[in-house]
């Protein structure tokens, strides 16, 4: 063992002490893995990067961490492409409100869309809104039909989070020219509220908003076995409050955090 130990240059005592750190770090892999299992429970869709990102567990780097979850089975099957869910009206009615503008608190840009899921054979689609400057989902809601009824649950429930009685104009409500979004009691709702309407041109000026469409559908709603309609509308709930309380990357805080935080930064 002597002649081992010179010719890899290692001590006796090294190795007895590489050895520790491996037992070390093989003990705590139970912990890596149930952290990772509870996690998705909550995140169904939550890639292994972003679980780490989002924990930081000690005494163990971000490769090994990876390699640990895909090692045990937690590998994320790709989501199937999106459907195009626009019905897109020929005349842009409203103006480009956002060109050369920079927001710097909530409640002065609202982004919305809708999505497509697949359910029991049949289509339902789902809608968000979402404050750009938190991040924060603040109206969603889901049916079987991509009628306007199922956007005003949408911006109901969002009037209702927010409980603004009057916007005076600070607000600006941003979607693509789908038939939801110009309905008459949609855009008189806005209006009436306060709050200026603007329409994107192209699908990448909703950037934002497509996104967050992906991830409750592909990080959440796809992941669970949902079983029932009944059940598909409390995931959709369930899927927005873990969504506002998980980190996002740029805030470096939940968005229900950051919320927290602009409101006591300007008290």
């Amino acid at each position: 063992m002597i002649a081992l130990y010179l010719l890899t240059g290692i001590t006796k005592q090294g190795l007895l002490q590489a050895l520790r750190r491996l037992e070390e770090e093989w003990a705590k892999e139970p912990l890596y893995i149930g952290l990772i299992a509870e996690v998705r429970e909550i995140h169904p869709g939550m890639g292994l990067r972003t679980i780490y990102e989002q924990f930081e567990p000690v005494d163990i780097g971000r490769d090994a961490f990876i390699a640990l979850g895909i090692r045990e089975g937690f590998r994320l099957r790709a989501p199937e492409n999106p459907q195009i869910t626009t019905r897109a009206i020929k005349n842009r009615r409203y103006p480009n409100l956002l060109e050369g503008k920079r927001f710097t608190d909530v409640n002065q840009l609202w982004s919305s869309d809708l999505f497509y899921f697949p359910f029991l054979g049949r289509h339902y689609y789902g809608v968000l809104i979402m404050d750009v400057y938190s991040r924060r989902i603040v109206g969603w809601s889901m049916a079987d039909n991509m009628r306007a009824e199922n956007n005003m649950r949408a911006l109901q429930r969002a009037l209702t989070i927010r409980g603004v009685s009057n916007y005076g104009g600070q607000l600006i409500h941003h979607s693509d020219r789908g038939s939801q979004y110009v309905s008459d009691e949609y855009t008189e709702t806005l209006l009436r509220q306060g709050i200026r309407i603007n329409m994107c041109r192209e699908v990448l000026e909703n950037a934002h908003i497509e996104r967050l469409n992906g991830t409750i559908k592909n990080v959440y709603l796809n992941r669970w076995a949902i079983q029932t309609e009944p059940q598909l509308f409390e995931r959709m709930e369930m899927a927005v409050n873990n969504y506002n309380n998980r980190k996002h990357h740029t805030l470096k805080m939940t968005p229900i955090q950051f919320e927290t935080y602009v409101y006591e930064r300007a008290t």
